[in-house]
């Protein structure tokens, strides 16, 4: 026979996952009103109405637009740090409100109210799924770590183009959600805008992996030196490609000559190139434009033979 405190506990979560699915549809709901119309003509009306829910219930989560396109681009982070596996920073502790529900508001994408496993769409606490996490493992002690899609490639992340495929696999990956998930694409879209974005994650100058800029490389390049790293999806991105290349050179996977942090340059620029490019195209986003690119570049990149291990198309594990 169920107590009067089991009754409560099934009450309190039962508003708790209420409150995370209120919370992770008001997200997607305003993510794909900024996408369609823009962050500056969407009304808060407009996205209480598209996710079916009251006035007072976008504003328990959040007091005013700029908040709310703040959450939709901590979720993007989320999603973005899915597809490279870079860690997410620690969630603060969201605050209280006077009948003791936290509202979720805090930092960390995906948090939800209650008991922080919001997330929009589904993703989890921390915007990753079951399989994302287990694919980070645990790393040696000066080795790039093996994430994102590079993790389904098998055996390919331990031979010396290994950094190189997963960086195709990436960047496949991200154009495939570029094109399929709205709240990524928003989240790049209020990037682009200049839009409220979360206040920095780490010491501007830090990298993905905690190295900080300028260490390894020269000040201003080298696998040291990320761009616009902190809040930004952008940074994020620029700072885990520049990593990742930064460790295929260091494996000796690069021709002669090639300049790690050149390299990140083009494929940066190219790749938001085509999120750019798609939000007024979407054919810009499909998987054979990425492809070609990679094609191009290869040549120019990896020397042969070990070029012929590669996919330009990306791995057939990691589909």
């Amino acid at each position: 026979m169920r107590g009067p405190s089991q009754y409560i506990d099934g009450a309190v979560m039962t508003r708790q996952e209420r409150a995370v699915r209120t919370r992770e549809a008001l997200i997607e709901a305003a993510a794909d009103l900024f996408d369609r119309d823009g962050q500056e003509v969407t009304s808060l009306a407009a996205v209480t109405a598209k996710a079916q829910v009251s006035a007072g219930a976008l504003y328990f989560h959040f007091a005013t637009k700029a908040d709310l396109a703040d959450a939709v681009t901590r979720t993007a982070l989320s999603r973005l740090r899915q597809i490279t596996g870079a860690p997410a920073p620690a969630p603060a502790p969201a605050p209280a409100d006077p009948n003791g529900h936290t509202n979720g508001s805090g930092s960390g994408a995906g948090s939800g109210s209650g008991d922080g496993n919001g997330g929009s769409g589904g993703w989890g606490g921390d915007g990753l799924t079951r399989a994302a996490r287990g694919g980070r493992g645990e790393r040696a002690a000066g080795a790039p770590p093996a994430r994102g899609p590079a993790a389904a490639a098998g055996g390919v992340r331990g031979d010396r183009v290994g950094d190189v495929q997963q960086l195709i696999d990436t960047t496949h990956a991200l154009v495939r959600g570029l094109a399929d998930d709205v709240v990524l694409r928003a989240g790049f879209a209020l990037d682009r805008a200049g839009a409220q974005r979360p206040a920095p994650e780490r010491p501007v100058g830090e990298g993905p992996s905690g190295r900080v800029a300028g260490a390894g490389g020269t000040a201003g390049e080298g696998p040291g030196r990320w761009p616009e790293v902190g809040g930004s999806l952008r940074g994020v991105w620029s700072g885990w490609v520049h990593e990742t290349l930064a460790a295929a050179g260091t494996r000796g996977a690069l021709m002669p000559g090639v300049s790690p942090a050149d390299a990140a340059a083009v494929v940066v620029a190219a790749t938001v190139g085509f999120e750019v490019l798609g939000a007024q195209d979407p054919l810009w986003l499909a998987p054979h434009r990425l492809t070609r690119l990679w094609t191009l570049l290869l040549p120019a990149l990896v020397p042969p033979p070990a070029r012929e291990a590669l996919h330009p198309g990306g791995s057939p594990a990691a589909h």
